[in-house]
C-alpha cells in the first residue's frame, strides 16, 4: 500500500519541518482530502529516516476494532504498544471519534516519550478538545484537495499548452480530491465516489453533532451556497427559498447548518471588509465550496458561467497557500479578494485580486480595473493583480496593476 501513495511534498514538509518540536501536530482538514495519506507517507519516511519500525505507531481510530473504545481503552492500548526506551511516534487518525480523545493524547504527552500527530475531520469536535487540556500545546496543519498545481503532478498530466488546458477543464468539473481525481475522465464514477465522500461527511461529520432531522432541508441548504458562490449570502433569502419549496425552516437552523458545513471543511467564508478602515462589515458574507467536484455534484454538474468556477479555484488556491481571505469594499465598489499572510520574516504580505474569465472587452476591463486603480490613488499598499484566462493583454498596467493568466499564476 505505501508504494502506491502519491507525493504530498507541501504538507510532508510541514510536518518534518515541526517534528519532535514538543507540540502535537493536528492535521486537519475535508474527509478524503488525503491526510490518512499523509500520515501513511510519514510514517513511511519516518522508518526510512531511522526510526525503528516497533516506534512508529499509526491507527485509524475509524476500524472497527476501536468502535467501542473510550479514552482510557485508548491510553491503555497505546501504553501496551510502547514498552521499550526511544522516542515513539504516534499518528492517530481520525482522534475525533473518540469521545475523551483529549485526556488520552494529554496523558501520553505526559507520560511518553512520544511525538504525537492526529487528524480530524470536523472542526467543531476538534476545537472545544483542543481548547482545553490541550490549549497553547498543538500546532494545526490544514490539508486542502489537491491544487491545480498537484493536481497536474499527481496526474502526471503533460506541459503543452493543449494538456493543461484540458487538465484545467476537467479540474474544474470533477475538483481535486484524490479518490476522485483516481477515477480518470470517467464521469460515472467520478459521480459515485463524489456522491459517496458528501454522505460520509453528513452522516459521520455532520448530522451527529448537530441533530439534523429532515437531511432534505440540510441538503438544500448546501446546493444554495454551492449555487451561490460568488455572491453574497442572505439568511433571508435562504429561508424564503425554503419556505417556497414548503421546507419552512427557522433562520437560527440555517445558520447551525451553515456552521456545519464551515466546521466540516465542506466551505470556507470570505467575509466583507472595508479596506480603507480594515473593520468587518456585517451579513452578506460569501461561501466558496472546498471542492468543485462536490460543487458540481450538488447542482447536476451544471454548464453555467464559468467565471463563477474561477474565482472558486482563485480563493481555494489562496487558502492552500496559506492566505487569510475577505472581499474587500471601498467606495461602492468591491474587490474580488483581499488576501494577506504572514511572511517567514513575520512582515505582511497582502494580495488584492480581481477575477475574470476575459477582460478583452473595453468595458470589462475598466470595470476589473476601476477598483485596484483607487487601491493605488488612496496608497494602500499591497500587489494588484487581475487573474484571466486571457493569454494576450498580459503584463503590467500603467496604474502597477498585474494582469495574469489565471492558469499561469496557479502554477507558479
Amino acid at each position: 500500500m505505501a508504494e502506491a501513495l502519491k507525493a504530498r511534498p507541501m504538507y510532508l514538509d510541514k510536518l518534518l519541518a515541526v517534528k519532535d518540536n514538543g507540540l502535537i501536530k493536528v492535521v486537519t482538514g475535508m474527509r478524503r482530502c488525503g491526510k490518512s495519506s499523509l500520515l501513511a507517507l510519514l510514517s513511511q519516511r519516518l522508518v526510512d529516516d531511522g526510526v525503528p519500525a516497533d516506534h512508529v505507531i499509526s491507527i485509524n481510530l475509524e476500524s472497527f476494532q476501536y468502535s467501542a473504545f473510550d479514552y482510557a481503552q485508548l491510553y491503555r492500548h497505546l501504553d501496551g504498544l510502547m514498552q521499550t526506551g526511544g522516542r515513539y511516534y504516534l499518528l492517530l487518525d481520525e482522534v475525533q471519534l473518540i469521545d475523551g480523545w483529549e485526556k488520552a493524547v494529554n496523558a501520553l504527552r505526559v507520560d511518553k516519550d512520544a511525538d504525537i500527530y492526529l487528524t480530524g475531520s470536523n472542526a467543531h469536535l476538534l476545537s472545544s478538545q483542543l481548547a482545553t487540556l490541550l490549549s497553547g500545546r498543538h500546532i494545526e496543519i490544514r490539508v486542502f484537495p489537491l491544487s491545480f498545481s498537484e493536481f497536474l503532478q499527481y496526474t502526471g498530466v503533460g506541459a503543452s499548452p493543449a494538456d493543461r488546458a484540458s487538465a484545467f477543464d476537467r479540474y474544474t468539473r470533477y475538483g481535486g480530491l484524490p479518490p476522485v481525481v483516481d477515477q480518470g475522465a470517467n464521469q460515472s464514477l467520478a459521480h459515485t465516489v463524489l456522491s459517496g465522500i458528501y454522505d460520509t461527511i453528513l452522516v459521520r461529520d455532520i448530522a451527529q453533532y448537530l441533530q439534523i432531522r429532515n437531511p432534505m432541508v440540510f441538503n438544500d441548504v448546501a446546493r444554495y451556497l454551492a449555487d451561490t458562490a460568488g455572491s453574497p449570502v442572505s439568511i433571508n433569502k435562504i429561508e424564503h427559498r425554503l419556505k417556497s419549496a414548503r421546507r419552512t425552516t427557522a433562520n437560527e437552523t440555517i445558520e447551525r447548518y451553515i456552521s456545519g458545513l464551515l466546521d466540516a471543511f465542506l466551505f470556507y467564508r470570505a467575509q466583507r471588509i472595508n479596506v480603507k478602515g480594515g473593520d468587518y462589515l456585517q451579513g452578506l458574507n460569501k461561501y466558496y465550496p472546498a471542492d468543485l467536484g462536490i460543487k458540481n455534484m450538488l447542482l447536476g454538474y451544471p454548464a453555467g458561467d464559468f467565471g463563477f468556477l474561477l474565482e472558486n479555484v482563485v480563493h481555494n488556491e489562496l487558502r492552500t497557500r496559506g492566505y487569510e481571505v475577505q472581499v474587500g469594499k471601498m467606495d461602492g465598489l468591491e474587490i474580488d479578494f483581499v488576501a494577506t499572510r504572514t511572511r517567514d520574516d513575520l512582515t505582511l504580505e497582502r494580495l488584492f485580486i480581481q477575477v475574470s474569465v476575459s477582460i478583452l472587452d473595453t468595458h470589462t476591463r475598466e470595470r476589473e480595473l476601476e477598483p485596484l486603480r483607487r487601491l493605488g490613488n488612496a496608497r494602500l499598499s499591497g500587489r494588484r493583480i487581475v487573474l484571466t484566462l486571457d493569454t494576450f493583454g498580459l503584463g503590467s498596467t500603467n496604474d502597477g496593476v498585474d494582469v495574469i493568466n489565471a492558469v499561469d499564476w496557479l502554477t507558479m
